[in-house]
């Protein structure tokens, strides 16, 4: 194969990882969906407990937190008790519990911002009337990425004291991670062309003009293998850091940035920066 030729395969590869990278990330499954009939304060009127009952979460639903990644599918919290200090009275039926809940967006530099309504499944007591169990149905529609905090509070009649459990709800982006990433190793890549068009010229008895030394590392497959393998690592450090924050893109350019900032240290930036600067 002559060097043009392993050249020209050497960009094809640099361009399809670019192109491809996005169908490499796994892709988040569909929601699930589940019969969620109630909606917030729609509790029947009911009669006055004869004796004051104190709700409580138990400790498996007194906290719940919820990624959606990029899917904005529905999403079910599943089996949420509450369990009662005495036994609930047989007066008291599923229709007479009602919900609230408020969940908004935390961030100080971020626009506020509360997530859709949830709606719940229809409370089930228990036969030894000793705890209440319910769902809930979480429809993120189009809500802008972030980390949504807050409560689903559960109450009835008088006397049911009120019991809440808190949420936390995350959301993610791709595309603006796909778009970093590319910008990253484009930029990653230049930078590493600078490198060994600067060494070439060098060794130079007589150093050739700046555009015949850029060509030069372009002319070389085995520079391209290196260069594709060091920008696959940097990729993979920059999934790390998109994988470890369940609300990647909330704060917009600011992410764009941090990838870049990880794709230059992934290839040595500050190094080969060092390296080209007059002492």
């Amino acid at each position: 194969m002559s060097t043009r030729a392993g050249s020209r395969l050497a960009v094809g590869w640099f361009v399809g990882v670019l192109v491809c990278a996005p169908l490499l990330v796994p892709q988040p499954a569909a929601g699930a969906t589940g019969l969620c009939t109630r909606h917030l304060d729609d509790g029947t009127t009911g009669t006055a407990l004869s004796s004051p009952i104190a709700l409580t979460p138990a400790p498996s639903s007194a906290q719940r937190i919820v990624n959606f990644g990029t899917s904005r599918a529905t999403k079910v919290v599943k089996r949420l008790v509450f369990t009662a200090d005495k036994l609930l009275p047989e007066s008291l039926n599923p229709q007479q519990l009602n919900f609230d809940a408020l969940i908004s967006r935390a961030g100080d530099t971020l626009e506020s911002t509360d997530f859709p309504d949830p709606t719940f499944s229809e409370p089930r007591i228990s036969q030894d009337r000793q705890s209440i169990t319910f769902d809930i149905c979480l429809s993120p529609g189009s809500i802008p990425p972030g980390k949504y905090v807050g409560s689903v509070t559960l109450s009835g009649p008088p006397g049911l004291g009120a019991a809440s459990v808190s949420l936390t709800v995350n959301a993610k982006v791709d595309r603006l991670f796909y778009l970093g990433s590319a910008l990253s190793l484009i930029a990653a890549f230049l930078l590493l062309v600078l490198k060994d068009a600067a060494a070439y010229r060098d060794k130079q008895a007589e150093p050739p003009n700046w555009g015949s030394s850029f060509l030069h590392p372009l002319a070389d497959p085995v520079w391209w293998t290196i260069t594709i393998g060091a920008l696959g690592a940097a990729f993979g450090t920059l999934y790390a850091v998109y994988a470890g924050n369940p609300a990647w893109g909330s704060a917009g350019f600011s992410d764009i940035a941090a990838l870049i900032g990880a794709a230059f240290a992934a290839v040595g930036g500050q190094t080969i920066i060092s390296t080209l600067t007059p002492s």
